[in-house]
């Protein structure tokens, strides 16, 4: 698995990361475990938590850690009940979730902490304050924001927020990113992590036949994989089984590589399956320009 640097700092990552997304539903800790297990060995660094998500931490102090594996985790989105969400990034809410989200995983510190939204209701400067605060006490090593416009980013930056990445939605099938938030993040030398990087499992053709019964689509997440199913996917989908099929790789080959290709530090995906992880992580393939741009053209 390849590594580089986030934007123009000193951290670390793989290509790859590991979401959590379904930890504490469709993946227990013994499955959590093995996937853990056979990413490091693979060379990933770098497992993701998503937002407001306590289930996914309880998954996570149950296990066994590699030293070496870094832990991204989100602040700014309260869940008191499944009905009833809060947002924010005052100095109370952002202090109290990051010492409850350690305690939670059973961590010291987080190594990116991502500011899951933007809060135009609270001045910057206090938000830069409670950052200040977790980076002096070693709670945290680095900061992200997530679900920020290009001026939102800048604006962040402009408090004294030092944002070293941007983590968006990105894929073949979505890159509204590129419109605002690319640009501005390549001018301030911030690094892009892609979420959703295989269009919601979409990109992997698993669809293309019928709908398995273990998948997203079967289930509770039928409308997050919905949206990805149109006319329009359709047709980039198609160009990307041409791709893998001239190639002779798959089309998660194919998803993955676009994503490099396009200077993407990092993709997170979120593999239920030993199987289904081995396939990400032994993807190495590297798009030449020709295809990438046509890939480009129908995207």
């Amino acid at each position: 698995m390849k590594h580089q640097r986030i934007g123009q700092t000193g951290l670390d990552v793989s290509d790859v990361g590991l979401g959590t997304f379904e930890w504490g539903h469709r993946v227990d800790a013994q499955a959590a475990q093995h996937l853990v297990d056979e990413y490091n060995d693979a060379g990933g660094n770098l497992i993701e938590l998503p937002s407001a998500h306590h289930f996914a931490a309880e998954v996570i102090a149950q296990l066994r850690l590699p030293e070496e594996m870094l832990m991204m985790a989100r602040a700014g989105v309260s869940m008191r009940e499944t009905d009833h969400i809060e947002v924010g990034l005052g100095r109370a809410r952002i202090l109290s979730q990051v010492d409850s989200l350690l305690r939670s995983i059973g961590r010291d510190h987080l190594d990116v902490l991502i500011l899951d939204v933007f809060d135009a209701n609270v001045d910057r400067a206090e938000t830069a304050s409670a950052i200040d605060t977790l980076l002096t006490l070693g709670k945290i090593r680095y900061v992200g924001v997530s679900h920020h416009t290009g001026w939102q980013l800048a604006e962040m930056r402009g408090a004294g927020i030092p944002i070293s990445c941007a983590v968006a939605e990105y894929s073949l099938l979505n890159r509204e990113a590129e419109d605002d938030l690319v640009p501005a993040a390549d001018y301030a030398g911030v690094g892009l992590i892609a979420g959703a990087g295989l269009g919601r499992g979409v990109l992997t053709d698993k669809y293309r036949n019928a709908t398995p019964q273990d998948s997203r689509l079967a289930g509770e997440l039928a409308d997050y994989v919905t949206e990805y199913l149109d006319d329009g996917s359709n047709r980039v989908l198609a160009g990307v089984r041409r791709a893998a099929s001239a190639l002779g790789v798959s089309t998660t080959d194919i998803a993955l590589a676009f994503n490099r290709h396009r200077g993407v530090a990092c993709t997170l995906v979120s593999p239920r399956t030993a199987s289904q992880l081995a396939e990400i992580t032994g993807s190495d393939v590297d798009l030449a320009d020709e295809i990438a741009e046509v890939l480009e053209q129908i995207s």
